[in-house]
C-alpha cells in the first residue's frame, strides 16, 4: 500500500515526517494534513508561549503552516522538521507581536515581572482541570522568555540543543533561563507541570484549523 492509499486521519506514526514530505512534494497535497495534525498541539503551545491569546495563536499557525508548505522544497532533510516548522512558528509570533504593539510598548512589558499564581487553601484536593489551570496561569505570568524556554523544555520535551535551535539562542542561554523559570514556579503544583497535558488543543479547534490550510493548499492545484 503506498502513503497515498493510507487514510490520512489516521495518522499511522509509521508515517515519518520525511516521508510525508516526499509525497507532499511529488504532488500528494492531500499528505499536508497529516504534517498539520502532528504539530498543531505544539505549534499552538508555541503560540500561547508568545501571544497568550488563542485566535492570534491560530492566526500564526495558519501562516505558518502556509509559509511551510510554500517553502517545503527547501527544507534541509538533515535537519529537524519539527525545528524548522517551529522557527517559522516563532517568527510569526514575533511579527504578531511588532504589529501588536510597538517595541518600547514590548520592552517594557517584559521587563514587568508578573506575580505567579498561587495554589489556594486546599489545592490538594482540586481535580486535574482546576490543576492544570492553576499551572498554565502561572506558566503564563512569567516573562515571555521564560515562560517560552519552559514551555519548550518542559512540556514539549524538547532537548536544551533542539530548545536552542528553535530559539536561535545558545545551550547556556537555555539552561540559565530554564533554571529562572523553575525558580519563579515555587508551587507544589508546578512540579509535575512536566506530566501533564497542558494547553491542549482539542479537536474542536484542531479539525476547522486543519480545514483552513488543507483549502488554502488544495486551492492551488
Amino acid at each position: 500500500m503506498s502513503l497515498a492509499q493510507i487514510d490520512i486521519n489516521d495518522l499511522h506514526p509509521e508515517i515519518t515526517d520525511l516521508q510525508a514530505i516526499d509525497e507532499v512534494n511529488r504532488g500528494n497535497r492531500e499528505m499536508f494534513e497529516v504534517l498539520v495534525r502532528r504539530y498543531n498541539r505544539q505549534l499552538f503551545r508555541v503560540g500561547l508561549s508568545y501571544l497568550r491569546r488563542h485566535d492570534q495563536a491560530e492566526d500564526a499557525m495558519q501562516n505558518t503552516y502556509l509559509k511551510a508548505f510554500v517553502h517545503l522544497g527547501n527544507f534541509q532533510r538533515n535537519a529537524s522538521f519539527s525545528t524548522w516548522l517551529t522557527r517559522i512558528m516563532i517568527n510569526e509570533c514575533l511579527m504578531i507581536l511588532r504589529r501588536r504593539r510597538g517595541a518600547r510598548e514590548e520592552a517594557l512589558l517584559e521587563d514587568t515581572e508578573l506575580p505567579v499564581t498561587t495554589a489556594p487553601q486546599g489545592a490538594a484536593g482540586l481535580n486535574l482541570k482546576e490543576t492544570k489551570t492553576l499551572l498554565e496561569n502561572a506558566i503564563g505570568a512569567l516573562p515571555r522568555n521564560l515562560r517560552t524556554v519552559y514551555v519548550l523544555r518542559e512540556i514539549q520535551r524538547l532537548t536544551t540543543a533542539e530548545t536552542a535551535a528553535c530559539l536561535g539562542v545558545t545551550p547556556g542561554s537555555v539552561k540559565v533561563s530554564l533554571h529562572r523559570a523553575r525558580e519563579r514556579l515555587k508551587s507544589i503544583l508546578l512540579a509535575s507541570a512536566a506530566g501533564l497535558e497542558l494547553f491542549q488543543y482539542r479537536a474542536e479547534f484542531c479539525d476547522p484549523l486543519t480545514a483552513r490550510v488543507m483549502g488554502a493548499i488544495l486551492q492551488g492545484r
